[in-house]
């Protein structure tokens, strides 16, 4: 089903009539499911969200009313047109005052159908959309951490463009800073869901006891304090993207929820008993290595092949030379004033390592535009972190030479959090030496 298909319930207990209104909206492009009772009607909302309903007034159980009843007190995103006999149009206005959209006389004309479905249907995406935004995280795309002159940033970006018109779920690596969220976003844009909506969330920012109730939502009385019902972020994304960032610090009970979540494409919401479709395209991100986590425990690995549909890894800044000057050149023309960077400016950004990578070269530039007194930037004008190590009490002279390069080594290796791979990329050496190297140590132990 695509993104743009509306979803329309036919609660009516004609079977000519039903067949009918089925086979013709099919044939405008839409999805139509029969109901013929109440009981049956009120099963197909239960299952499955509609953009519009189509209900019949007389009905062997009971009237269309009761299925309308049943969409304002569930809350559901369906608006409801009302099918009506001559004799019954008083009944239909009452319909309208209890929250239907509008009424149509039968004999149904599909021209005008169609017109009312139309516009019910950009009524609950309205609707749908007013909701989400209520919930989703707001921020600009300027795109501006997508330039680039580097050649693994340019595979990046070739490996998101196939992979953009699938529904594979992307998982997206990278340091904090990196720009994980403008590669999801880059993601979105050029997908078939591109007019759905995005939503975001940092797992890592959201506190533990409420993390569950942000994903799923929750009912009415689930919890203390729960008064209303709350539609959660994977409601919210609707057929759209749901981007996790920092994903690998969700708590392990939510990362069995979630799992269950992508496995079935469907849930519960919290304190609920009604379960909701899963429609939203899941791309996640995260600064951690996953694979140490799994080895830790700390993360599922069956949730992490379930999530890493697609791997795209961001390259940090300090790795992408060549962006510096480029990133640089496109934040100043941001921040306005008519600036330019000296040569040696140019030359003091591409010495500095920017361990808070694209982030923090934004935050320096537009720093430094704000603060420079002159046409032209030139490296004392930049306000660039100092990473001075910690204060020493002297050098210790108790140890041998290969004592220190042992403390080093564990150095490094705590910094890249065990990491042996990373660990001998940043020493300079080969894995199989800095193997042997601690498998020495051990021995001497």
């Amino acid at each position: 089903m695509s993104a743009e298909e509306a979803r329309i319930l036919v609660v009516e207990d004609d079977p000519a009539l039903s067949e009918v209104l089925c086979e013709e909206l099919e044939a405008r492009g839409h999805a139509a499911a029969p109901a013929r009772t109440v009981g049956e009607g009120r099963e197909r909302l239960d299952s499955t969200e509609f953009d519009v309903a189509l209900l019949d007034l007389n009905l062997p159980d009971g009237s269309g009313i009761d299925v309308l009843r049943k969409v304002a007190e569930d809350c559901l995103p369906t608006e409801c047109l009302v099918l009506t006999g001559f004799a019954e149009v008083a009944t239909a206005v009452e319909a309208m005052r209890l929250g239907a959209y509008d009424y149509l006389s039968k004999p149904v004309v599909m021209e005008e159908l169609e017109v009312l479905v139309l516009k019910a249907v950009e009524k609950a995406r309205l609707r749908r959309e007013n909701a989400a935004l209520r919930v989703r995280l707001q921020g600009r795309d300027q795109g501006h951490g997508l330039i680039t002159e580097d050649a693994a940033m340019k595979r990046l970006l070739a490996t998101l463009a196939r992979a953009a018109p699938s529904d594979l779920p992307v998982l997206i690596l990278g340091e904090t800073g990196t720009g994980k969220e403008l590669i999801a976003r880059a993601l979105h844009r050029q997908s078939q869901r591109a007019s759905q909506p995005f939503v975001a969330i940092n797992c890592a920012a959201v506190p533990e006891n409420i993390v569950e109730s942000e994903l799923f939502g929750h009912e009415r009385g689930a919890f203390t304090g729960a008064v209303d019902r709350k539609v959660g972020l994977f409601e919210a994304a609707g057929r759209g993207l749901l981007f996790l960032d920092e994903v690998g610090d969700l708590p392990a009970t939510l990362q069995a929820k979630l799992l269950r979540a992508l496995e079935t494409r469907e849930y519960f919401r919290v304190g609920g008993t009604r379960l909701v479709k899963l429609e939203a395209r899941v791309v996640s991100a995260t600064n951690r290595d996953l694979l140490d986590e799994i080895t830790a425990g700390r993360f599922r690995e069956d949730l992490y092949q379930r999530l890493n549909g697609v791997t795209l890894t961001v390259p940090p800044l300090r790795e992408r030379s060549q962006d510096v000057a480029l990133l640089a050149r496109h934040f100043l023309d941001i921040a306005g004033g008519g600036r330019n960077f000296s040569r040696k400016a140019f030359d003091a950004l591409g010495a500095y390592a920017w361990p808070g990578n694209v982030r923090e070269l934004e935050m320096v530039v537009r720093r430094t535009a704000l603060l420079c007194p002159r046409p032209l930037i030139e490296p004392d004008d930049l306000v660039l972190e100092a990473r001075r190590p910690a204060p020493s009490k002297g050098m210790r002279t108790d140890l041998t030479l290969a004592d220190m390069e042992l403390e080093y080594i564990k150095a490094v290796l705590a910094k890249h959090r065990g990491n042996r791979g990373k660990a001998a990329k940043a020493l300079g050496i080969d894995p199989k030496t800095l193997y042997n190297k601690l498998r020495a140590s051990a021995n001497d132990d």
